[in-house]
């Protein structure tokens, strides 16, 4: 089950980005609102290669050490926010030229889904175990849903 979300990830990242560049084109007033978010989106990509650095240097394991629970619900945000974070950036500083078209766009969103996906299921199995409930953290947290879901 895995092997298809890392499968689909990528081609989910292209329709996005591409969508996401057309819909910003289509309506200038969102422009506006998503120039606001250079800064944020920016420093998204930056936690999102610090994170790298870190795990690269001292694993999973010990940065969850050395953050503590933090760590994870911070990479799960870096998760859900690097690819966006990437179109962002693209569509507000390189709109006009080859890398703010919409196909180099979605195709660069889709080269970084990969590793980001991946970083995601590396990060959880070091954590919590292949199943989830084993690994030097135990049981991989989990959010309540309400009692009529």
């Amino acid at each position: 089950m895995e092997l298809f979300g890392i499968i689909f990830a990528v081609p989910a990242a292209l329709i996005a980005a591409v969508l996401y560049s057309l819909l910003m084109r289509l309506v200038p007033p969102l422009r506006g609102i998503t120039t606001a978010l250079l800064w944020p989106s920016t420093a998204v990509l930056g936690g999102l290669l610090v994170e790298w650095g870190t795990l690269l240097a001292v694993g999973a394991v010990r940065s969850r050490a050395i953050i503590g629970p933090a760590f994870y619900p911070l990479h799960l945000v870096l998760f859900f926010l690097a690819v966006p974070a990437l179109a962002n950036v693209l569509l507000i500083t390189r709109s006009g030229s080859v890398l703010g078209s919409w196909f180099v766009m979605g195709s660069l969103c889709s080269v970084l889904a990969l590793p980001v996906v991946l970083t995601q299921y590396l990060v959880a199995e070091a954590l919590y175990g292949s199943d989830g409930r084993g690994g030097p953290y135990g049981e991989a947290p989990t959010i309540p849903m309400p009692v009529w879901w």
